[in-house]
């Protein structure tokens, strides 16, 4: 340990802040890290930044470059020299990097004009500045008041406390009155740099003596016993609670005419283990020394447990300190916005006396082993408490979006509703640096853990409100709610054309369909052009592109969910952009979106198409052929190198046997909570209309609520009536279920399935299984069974949700072509004149390149695609390589898009937020869908910084309470 000239052992934890190696931790780390933010932001932004910009960036970041290099370099000289930091450092540092401060709020705006859309710097630089420059200058703080504080004299506390008080007041008087008459000379920023200079010196003049009152009580506590506990109680206990119930608006009413009764003035801190930890706390704090040594102890871990509590409020209000003065002159405020400061004092001094006391008890190894599990306890126990609500989650979403159609589920419904209800509390964005209903940095660590710095859409957790709890689902079906559009005209289009050229090579035709599109209405100003192109099967999107100022820009291959935030954000901002989205919205269906069509200028925009046989495209009304229609028509299937995928010709199907394949019934039977007492009419319904087709013969049942459980043929009215429900009717579930099991097990019968429910509309049901149509060649129908007793069909392909007006009866053979044999059939598909895809073995692997062609490389893609439909549990482990192999191959898939961006600075923030969202569960949402609004997101990808840099100080402040002999 280094001693400073007035060594004195009766405040070790204290004086400890002299070691140069604080400055290591406290100032050489903290920099790094805010270099790595500040670099990081504007490696996006920099191309959009004017000359006097760039300039700026380039001057701050010298000066912290010279403020971090002089620090370091002075802390490598004093520990060298075995000397003490000094009372000239800290006064520097002081004034260094409060200039450093100012300056750069001044010049914040210029730093990052507005010009600079703000989605592409969803952080709050001003936020990262204050963080990582504070703990700097509150150890300078504490280092000038150990050497002004020698431990050998007498000294007052209430003289520093009222001194506290006097500092702005006094700084007032001597730096603004003498120059307030120059208002009127054109002195414009001298008064301004006056008053800033006031307020700093103010405020670092009262946290001097703030901190100076809180040291002397510890020096005087044996002294003045008495008084050192009323001051005790004051800080570790009263002033705690009162600065919760102030915050939470208890005390007056709050401000509950502006908040909503979950926030609070500085954050949520609402949960009642706020206050049961800051009455421990504070008791513990107060508790008087103990002469044994085991009650000691106790007493000793109990404070250790409890410093996180501490040092958390104690970093959560470290960006207000410069807030001081006018929070001092608004007293009773004032003394509640720096108790952390205080309280921090009061508990290092304790957990210091406590050491010095124990280790002539125990061995120091053991007391630092201690220590430090006491306060790594609450940080562990939070973590443990978000991993168990991130696996509840997780398993949640995985068995509604990605399930194992193998695996049965069970989940715990009640932890999923407490943790959605932590999900919906941290969903909202910080609001600056008042007025939240979030937990401050928590709310960060969970949305990072749990999370995965994404969110869950409103959408799916009401989804999983309806599904596991039975809650009725409040918002609109996903497949009736409109896409997201700017307000403006109602642009069209105006012309199309297409051009086709045949690679003999791959033996593939490659085509391009431009676009040309117009507003309608030419008063608007602005509007977007969005149709929705069917694509036939074996047809590949392979590029993009967008006329944009003069020049063409070819569209970028990215990850899906990443391009639709991206053009989204830009959609949405107030400057006119021009961005162009191509993207799947089903296996064969392909949405084009451009922004903006301005007045009378038309857009043109163009898709590359792969394809192996001519076709013609219907676009907006008109139909377009590519390719040459009078060429033959492809004869025989066409398979990848490996033959796991083949493409069955529309010609080449019709080559196929013809088989009809027997029928029988699958009933699935709503035993949700809702519906237990509608079920005991199932048995004659059913009865009444199916119990004399054949297809009943062989029928199978399956009770469906939150879960699918297949029950006896033989027994299933007993397996009914015995049944209790569990959460709402999961009807997509089952359905895919049964589907999944057709599909894995192809063979001379198939499902007709039969809903049973009182009421179709309580279902769990998406837009369509359009996706496993292979599942179903006979037909896409099934079939519901409602109250009345009469059946009414519904589409698996399309609005799955409303019934067919007109359609066959259920139960009758239907043909289909059997793949690639009636004898061994392994796939059966319709008999249509459409061409279809077929996975010629069991697994489809993700596409790796081995020479194949082109298209043939888009055929393995839409293969594996098929495949791992039906396998949603691979999505997870798949879905990045799969993506990868998308982007070389340069071929659209349901996972990816393609964006046309206008700038450098757009570009580099798509790559930005596609790393953030691969890096991600699979399951979690950008943002909140379609409809949502532009979103910030405001620690995005660098949460790990913020983080390591919380770590590193927490580590710190362990090693200060320990002094090395």
């Amino acid at each position: 340990m280094f001693d400073s000239p007035s060594t004195n052992d009766d405040y070790p934890a204290m004086r400890n802040f002299l070691n140069p190696k604080w400055l290591l931790l406290l100032n050489t780390l903290p920099l790094v890290l805010l270099a790595v933010l500040c670099a990081g932001q504007y490696a996006v932004i920099h191309t959009l930044l004017p000359a006097e910009s760039l300039q700026l960036w380039r001057w701050f970041a010298l000066a912290l470059a010279v403020l971090g290099a002089a620090t370091l370099a002075y802390a490598l000289v004093q520990q060298g020299r075995g000397r003490p930091l000094g009372v000239l450092y800290s006064l520097l540092a002081l004034a260094a990097y409060s200039g450093f401060l100012l300056v750069y709020l001044n010049q914040e705006q210029q730093l990052i004009p507005w010009s600079v859309p703000r989605w592409m710097v969803p952080a709050d630089l001003s936020l990262y500045v204050l963080t990582f420059s504070m703990p700097t200058l509150a150890h300078a703080l504490f280092v000038l008041v150990v050497h002004t504080t020698p431990a050998d004299r007498r000294h007052s506390a209430a003289m520093s406390f009222l001194l506290a008080f006097a500092a702005p007041l006094a700084w007032g008087i001597v730096l603004l009155l003498p120059f307030s008459f120059l208002q009127g000379w054109h002195t414009h920023w001298l008064w301004n740099f006056l008053f800033a200079a006031s307020w700093v010196v103010g405020s670092i003049g009262s946290l001097f003596f703030i901190v100076r009152g809180a040291y002397i009580m510890g020096l005087n506590r044996a002294e003045d016993a008495e008084l050192s506990m009323v001051w005790k109680v004051l800080i570790s206990l009263l002033l705690p609670l009162a600065g919760l119930l102030l915050n939470n608006g208890l005390l007056w009413g709050g401000f509950s005419g502006y908040r909503s009764h979950e926030e609070g003035v500085f954050g949520n801190f609402h949960n009642p283990w706020f206050y049961m930890l800051a009455v421990l706390n504070g008791v513990l704090l107060c508790l008087p020394d103990q002469a044994g040594k085991w009650p000691r102890l106790l007493i000793f871990l109990g404070r250790s447990v409890l410093f996180s509590y501490t040092f958390y409020f104690f970093i959560v209000f470290l960006p207000y300190l410069p807030l001081s003065i006018l929070a001092i002159i608004l007293l009773g405020l004032g003394l509640l916005l720096l108790t952390p400061l205080i309280l921090l004092v009061v508990h290092v001094r304790e957990l210091g006396a406590d050491l010095e006391f124990l280790a002539g008890q125990f061995p120091r190894r053991w007391l630092r082993a201690g220590l430090l599990a006491g306060v790594l306890t609450l940080p562990l126990i939070i973590t443990a408490r978000y991993w168990h609500n991130r696996r509840v989650l997780h398993q949640a979403l995985a068995y509604r979006y990605t399930p194992d159609y193998r695996q049965h589920y069970d989940l715990d419904e009640q932890a999923l509703v407490s943790t959605l209800e932590v999900v919906k509390q941290h969903k909202e964005r910080a609001n600056g640096l008042a007025f939240s209903r979030q937990v401050p940095y928590l709310a960060t660590y969970f949305n990072w853990l749990v999370l995965d710095n994404l969110t869950i859409s409103d959408d799916k957790i009401a989804d999983l409100e309806q599904l596991f709890l039975g809650a009725a689902g409040a918002r609109e079906p996903e497949f009736t709610r409109p896409a997201a559009a700017p307000t403006g005209g109602a642009p069209a289009l105006s012309g199309l054309s297409a051009r086709s050229t045949y690679d003999a090579r791959q033996q593939t035709w490659v085509s391009w369909l431009d676009l040309r599109v117009s507003n309608t209405d030419t008063s608007q100003r602005a509007g977007e052009y969005a149709t929705t192109l069917a694509l036939p099967v074996g047809c590949w999107v392979g590029n993009y592109y967008l006329d944009m100022n003069g020049r063409r820009e070819m569209g970028i291959l990215a990850e899906k969910k990443a391009a639709a935030w991206v053009y989204a954000q830009i959609v949405g901002e107030t400057q006119v952009r021009d961005p162009g989205l191509l993207a799947y919205t089903d296996s064969r269906h392909v949405n084009l979106r451009v922004y903006p069509v301005v007045r009378r200028a038309a857009r043109t925009t163009g898709l590359q198409l792969l394809h192996k046989e001519p076709l013609t495209l219907t676009v907006d009304g008109r139909r377009v052929t590519l390719g040459d229609t009078t060429a033959r028509p492809l004869a025989k299937p066409v398979a990848t190198p490996g033959n796991e995928v083949v493409f069955v010709s529309a010609a080449a199907k019709q080559a196929l046997p013809l088989v009809r394949r027997t029928p029988y019934y699958h009933f699935l039977l709503n035993v949700s909570a809702k519906q237990a007492a509608g079920k005991a009419a199932y048995a004659r319904r059913i009865a009444s209309r199916f119990a004399h087709d054949a297809a009943y013969a062989h029928a199978r049942f399956t009770l469906v609520d939150a879960y699918a459980t297949p029950v006896p043929a033989d027994q299933w009215a007993q397996e009914l009536a015995q049944h209790t429900g569990r959460g709402g009717f999961y009807l997509e579930g089952a359905l895919r279920q049964v589907l999944f099991d057709a599909w894995q097990h192809p063979g001379p019968t198939y499902p007709v399935i039969v809903v049973v429910t009182d009421e179709v509309s309580e279902a769990i049901l998406g837009p369509n299984l359009e996706e496993l149509s292979s599942a179903y060649p006979e037909s896409s129908l099934f079939y519901v069974l409602g109250a009345t007793g009469e059946t009414q069909a519904h589409s698996l392909l399309t609005n799955s949700r409303f019934g067919q007006p007109a359609t066959p009866a259920p139960g009758q053979p239907i043909a289909v072509r059997a793949w690639p044999n009636a004898a061994h059939a392994q796939a059966y598909l319709p008999d249509n004149a459409t061409a279809d895809i077929v996975l010629n073995q069991p697994t489809v692997g993700v596409p790796q390149p081995r020479g194949a062609s082109r298209w043939q490389t888009g055929l393995l893609l839409h293969g594996y695609q098929q495949w791992q439909q039906f396998h949603p549990e691979a999505t997870e482990a798949e879905r990045v390589p799969f993506v990868q192999a998308s982007f070389r191959a340069g071929i659209m898939t349901r996972f990816t898009s393609y964006l046309a961006l206008e700038n450098e600075a757009q570009k580099a923030a798509l790559s930005r937020k596609q790393q953030e969202v691969l890096q991600a569960t699979a399951t979690l949402d950008v943002d909140e869908g379609p409809a949502a609004p532009v979103t910030d997101v405001p620690i995005d990808g660098e949460v790990w910084v913020l983080l390591a840099g919380g770590l590193a100080l927490a580590v710190g402040q362990l090693r200060r309470t320990w002094q090395v002999g």
